[in-house]
């Protein structure tokens, strides 16, 4: 067997535990999903690290941006995972530069244009941020995640709305009362396919800024090269940018074009119905031979935010889960215990309590062991962000990007080391 066609070592139990397929003939009963491999990650439409890392680090970049008031407010774990990706030796002095000026520095990309559409725009609430940059073989549209009190009024919407984005972006929104239309043939079951309102409102009024610089720049015909197209999202960001990521999927011919489709999110939330996961499921199956097209939904132990909305609400994710689990494995499309209906509400409240309980006997035994103001100057000691990762709760925590970005940069070390040389993306 040569080197390629090998998984990077896993932890004991892992196939056992999330039921999944071996790879060596011998498979449990109704197994489902993988370890990931390098040997699976080179077949058309196949889940890459690199591209994984990338999309993530992108996703993570739209927290900054030129303002002058740039990173102002942001807590110690997006500080933590910038400065992971950019800080270097130069530390807080290169976090604080321009986002621009980053982009060119560590990724040699263009800024394009800053999105920012915020507000209340004809009677919706509206936040959304972040950036288009590229260079000759590379887009990327990164959207920025929840920031404000009106991200949250977006964040907890529990309605749907007919999946209409041409017709809906010369209004401006999905129309009024938009959650009525059409439940009278989804009863019948020949609904339209509908998606998250909140999260489709906000990237209506981001489909100028695709059209010109993504749009209008792939159809170019002046510009004969072969891109890879990015469209990543942390949380809120994830959510808007699958429904970027959906509408340049069915927008453009992907058989004729020469380019790559790629959508890497960090803790994305439901975003659609049963028939928006089928038309657009169907539409990736078609391309998959072609190499066209790469949806990665990656998710991080018990991150909260991939259950809301519940699905009891009937809200369902898009394919293929990238499951990284607590040690770090990573899974290709298992089928995780606990995501669907009551059965989810349970496992959610369920690792609440739990992280309660694990504190607390941490808290007893730390206070048993320490004596003469130890804990008092280890406390001291620490940084911001592990102040921060200490006093939240577990499903929160795991949301954080830098365990996201961390984890698979530890795949692709493990990667390397089996196939023995380093990858073709410089990642700097």
């Amino acid at each position: 067997m040569s080197s390629t066609s090998r998984a990077p070592p896993v932890e004991a139990g892992v196939f056992e535990k999330f039921h999944l397929k071996s790879g060596n003939g011998a498979q449990l009963v109704n197994a489902q999903g993988r370890v990931y491999s390098t040997k699976y990650s080179l077949e058309p439409s196949g889940i890459q690290a690199d591209d994984v890392i990338y999309g993530i680090k992108m996703a993570h970049m739209s927290c900054t941006d030129d303002s002058e008031g740039r990173l102002s407010g942001s807590g110690a774990n997006t500080l933590e995972a910038l400065r992971h990706i950019v800080g270097g030796e130069k530390g807080e002095e290169e976090i604080r530069k321009p986002l621009s000026t980053l982009l060119k520095d560590h990724f040699d990309l263009t800024m394009d244009c800053w999105i920012d559409e915020s507000g209340l725009k004809k009677g919706r609430a509206v936040d959304t941020q972040g950036f288009i940059a590229s260079n000759d073989d590379t887009i990327v549209l990164s959207y920025r995640f929840s920031t404000s009190l009106l991200d949250w009024v977006t964040n907890l919407s529990m309605t749907t709305s007919e999946w209409e984005p041409n017709q809906d972006a010369l209004i401006g929104h999905a129309g009024f009362c938009s959650c009525f239309d059409g439940w009278v043939y989804k009863a019948l079951g020949k609904g339209k396919p509908r998606v998250h309102t909140g999260f489709y409102n906000n990237f209506i009024y981001t489909i100028p800024h695709i059209q010109r610089h993504i749009i209008d720049k792939i159809k170019d015909p002046n510009d004969l090269n072969k891109k890879k197209i990015y469209i990543c999202g942390c949380s809120l960001g994830a959510a808007i940018a699958t429904m970027a990521f959906c509408y340049l999927l069915l927008e453009l011919p992907w058989e004729t074009l020469p380019h790559k489709l790629i959508s890497v999110t960090a803790g994305c939330p439901r975003v659609c119905d049963r028939v928006m996961h089928k038309t657009i499921m169907d539409r990736l199956e078609e391309l998959r031979p072609y190499d066209r097209a790469v949806l990665c939904r990656c998710v991080y132990n018990e991150d909260l935010v991939p259950h809301i909305p519940f699905n009891v609400a009937g809200f369902i994710h898009l394919d293929k889960l990238v499951y990284i689990t607590k040690e770090g494995d990573v899974l290709v499309n298992p089928k995780l215990r606990g995501t669907k209906n009551f059965s989810e509400l349970k496992r959610v409240f369920t690792s609440f309590w739990q992280e309660k309980k694990r504190k607390k006997a941490e808290a007893t035994t730390t206070t048993t062991k320490t004596t003469n103001g130890a804990e008092s100057e280890s406390q001291e000691a620490k940084t911001p962000f592990q102040k921060e990762v200490e006093s939240t709760p577990g499903p929160i925590k795991d949301h954080m990007p830098y365990w996201y970005l961390t984890f698979m940069e530890r795949l692709k070390e493990r990667e390397e080391a089996q196939v023995g040389e380093p990858s073709q993306r410089v990642i700097l």
